[in-house]
């Protein structure tokens, strides 16, 4: 079967704020982030080998993407998240009949994560059950359907520079199979879960950090698929740059009062990145420069409500004329 949710051939929209910068809007996608190109493999992959549910784990978008197509599918999901996973992405999941469980300090607590992620890679075994994760390292299947995605912009924007968020690893890998040679990516890493940043620059192995991010999404301390992005940016001539927490929230900030665009904050990493470049003079940064807009601004309430600048006004119907034309006005 080939299992499609709508998802893919995302826009590409120039920026009215930063000349040569475009926004690859990925929060189009069914479910508002490019999990779903990664889910659509899945599926298709377990209605293969007649799986009727599956576990999985999620920081949020994997896991409302997952819960989506499974109910598309007629397949169960229970999905593991951490304490700290938005609101918005957890609705989405129960709303589609997923069962959510909820594990404090998975994903910040790098000895607890790699526990939860091997008592699931064990229960998976035992069961017969698929594990959901979006790694190259569980679902090869699944994530090569995100190399498209590079595909995708470099057909319509041949050299460019591609800023790419970077929490696992896996996105930056895929994104830099997808263009194979075609563009230069970026990785754009917060400063507090610098797995691959900080191997990029060391020539070390992936260690094992403490997340201090408040980007949700972006919060993974151990390797998962670093150590895969590492390799494939080495070996592609790709760069890799950390963004304070502050940064990501002033670009998107940017995005939604400027740009018009809805984003969630690690959906507005890969423009942070970008204007930290711009901001220290790389002239070397090619232009087009591509930001991925990884996921859409209703996963994420809270920090939309925290970059709201404006309020309500709440007038009688009489007085709206007057209101609206400005109060110095005579009528």
């Amino acid at each position: 079967m080939n299992v499609r949710l709508g998802e893919g051939n995302t826009p590409l929209v120039p920026s009215v704020t930063t000349p040569g910068v475009w926004f690859k809007l990925e929060s189009c996608n069914p479910s508002g982030s490019y999990k779903d190109r990664f889910v659509a493999g899945e599926i298709e992959r377990m209605l293969a080998i007649g799986a009727k549910a599956c576990v999985a784990t999620s920081s949020g978008n994997t896991g409302s993407a997952l819960a989506a197509g499974a109910a598309r599918y007629g397949l169960r999901s229970s999905i593991v998240v951490n304490e700290f996973a938005p609101a918005g992405k957890l609705a989405q999941m129960q709303a589609h009949g997923a069962r959510v469980i909820r594990v404090p300090g998975f994903t910040v607590d790098a000895a607890l994560t790699r526990e939860v992620m091997e008592t699931l890679a064990l229960l998976a075994q035992e069961e017969g059950l698929p594990l959901v994760v979006s790694a190259y390292r569980y679902c090869p299947v699944g994530m090569a359907r995100v190399e498209r995605l590079g595909e995708e912009v470099v057909a319509a924007l041949p050299g460019a520079r591609i800023f790419v968020p970077v929490g696992g690893g896996g996105l930056a890998t895929a994104v830099v199979r997808g263009v194979a040679g075609r563009a230069a990516v970026t990785a754009v890493q917060p400063a507090g879960c610098d797995t691959v940043v900080t191997t990029l620059a060391s020539g070390a192995g992936v260690r094992p950090v403490t997340s201090t991010t408040r980007i949700s999404g972006l919060a993974v301390p151990f390797d998962i698929d670093a150590g895969q992005a590492v390799e494939e940016l080495r070996n592609s001539g790709g760069m890799a740059i950390t963004v304070e927490d502050d940064e990501v929230f002033e670009a998107q900030r940017v995005m939604l009062r400027d740009e018009g665009i809805y984003a969630e904050p690690a959906g507005a990493a890969a423009f942070a990145g970008a204007l930290k470049q711009l901001r220290h003079g790389h002239s070397a940064v090619p232009r087009p420069m591509v930001c991925l807009v990884t996921g859409h601004g209703f996963k994420d309430p809270d920090s939309i409500a925290g970059r709201i600048s404006t309020s309500e006004e709440r007038v009688d119907a009489s007085r709206l004329r007057v209101v609206l034309l400005g109060t110095e006005r005579v009528l």
